[in-house]
């Protein structure tokens, strides 16, 4: 189904604000862990703050600035929110110490408009249109996710870490141009998206709250530890974009076809297995059988085989117990889980390694050995079964 001009309108812009915003902390995350312990006063448990009190301070004002939007309206808290992101980024670029640039993270994660997006597209699309568009901002972010990832390293080794904090600053201006000029106007009946109706999750929305939650714990205790561990084996920064294609290309290459595939057959539900396979192949190969450069690249790829489906599935799965009257506010908590997880996971991921060894352990080897536990945990808790006939 074909997008009208205002849906466009709409979609382009809500994906280039996010995209924006979110390509320069791509840049960051895959380096970050090596830069942050550098910094006056740090260590490695304060690298681990400073990465994972951003995504704390976006989890606690999600709901807050979702609210304020519905009685100010969305386009002046999207320009709050990226105003106090662009002055949290600038005092990162100046930060020398690394409380000053805890302060700077806290100051960037409390710009969250992320569930004003979400609202903003909601109630600019049809229904019938809906899944593309937010297919389409999906697809956006996945993109900065991809180029900030390859970028980020290869840009901090040729001028300094810092240079990525003033990028973010550039992109939170051009952000707010863009949405000063472009943003869609508020709907009339906005307060009908959010008001009237009692949210109650079901059972299944839960276990996909939980899904979102135990997902981005992994992944903030593997961006942590994995650039530590090619540290420990010499490799330079500006070698770490070329190991990042490396082990992004088969994910890139083979997800989403695969996905596809099994849409058709009616067999999607064989990919959330074949997730869980590939997180036990990446962490297992580490643990228990071999510790060198070949290992790394094995648990990079498998884990990004991994991650990549979920990546793609559990929003899919998620639209399909939100009711449309309540997609904004049902996806609300999806997004808080999310960045719960990245908190509580870098945060952990330093402080550990800031210990030497546990059992005598290798710190890393205790860090992989805590992502098959989460794996564990989760596997348990489940995935609801996808079936879109009951939608």
């Amino acid at each position: 189904m074909s997008l009208s001009s205002l849906e466009k309108k709409s979609t382009a812009i809500v994906s280039l604000i996010l995209s924006l915003r979110l390509l320069g902390l791509f840049m960051l995350l895959p380096i970050f862990s090596i830069y942050a312990i550098e910094y006056t006063n740090s260590n490695p448990f304060l690298a681990g703050v400073a990465i994972g009190v951003y995504s704390l301070a976006q989890a606690i004002m999600q709901v807050p600035l979702a609210y304020l939007s519905d009685k100010i309206g969305r386009k002046t808290v999207v320009i709050l929110g990226l105003s106090v992101f662009t002055i949290g980024s600038l005092i990162c670029y100046i930060a020398n110490d690394i409380n000053l640039l805890v302060f700077g993270r806290i100051i960037q994660g409390c710009g969250a408009i992320s569930s004003v997006g979400v609202a903003t597209l909601a109630e600019n699309t049809e229904e019938k249109n809906r899944a593309s568009a937010f297919t389409i901002v999906g697809v956006s972010v996945g993109i900065a996710f991809v180029i900030g990832f390859l970028i980020g390293p290869f840009l901090s080794s040729l001028f300094s870490f810092r240079i990525l904090f003033l990028l973010l600053f550039f992109f939170g201006i051009l952000a707010l141009i863009t949405a000063s000029i472009f943003y869609p106007k508020n709907k009339i009946n906005t307060s009908k998206l959010s008001g009237g109706i009692i949210f109650k999750p079901s059972t299944e929305m839960i276990k996909i709250y939980s899904s979102s939650f135990m997902l981005s714990l992994m992944l903030s205790v593997f961006l942590f530890v994995y650039p530590l561990m090619w540290k420990e084996f010499g490799t330079s920064v500006n070698q770490l974009s070329l190991v990042y294609l490396i082990i992004f290309l088969p994910s890139a290459i083979l997800i989403y076809p695969s996905i596809r595939f099994l849409e058709k057959i009616n067999k999607i539900d064989l990919s959330i297995k074949f997730g869980w396979v590939f997180l036990f192949l990446s962490f297992g190969s580490f643990l228990f059988i071999f510790k060198n450069e070949f290992s790394l690249y094995f648990l990079g790829i498998f884990f990004f085989l991994g991650t990549t489906i979920f990546h793609s599935l559990l929003p899919s799965f998620l639209s399909l117990h939100v009711s449309d009257s309540m997609r904004a506010t049902g996806n609300g908590p999806y997004y808080i889980m999310s960045f719960l997880g990245h908190a509580i996971g870098s945060i952990t991921a330093g402080y550990i390694y800031t210990t030497s060894n546990y059992f005598e352990f290798p710190n890393y080897t205790v860090l992989i050995f805590l992502c098959s536990l989460i794996l564990i945990v989760w596997i348990c808790v489940g995935i609801p079964k996808y079936n879109p006939i009951e939608r």
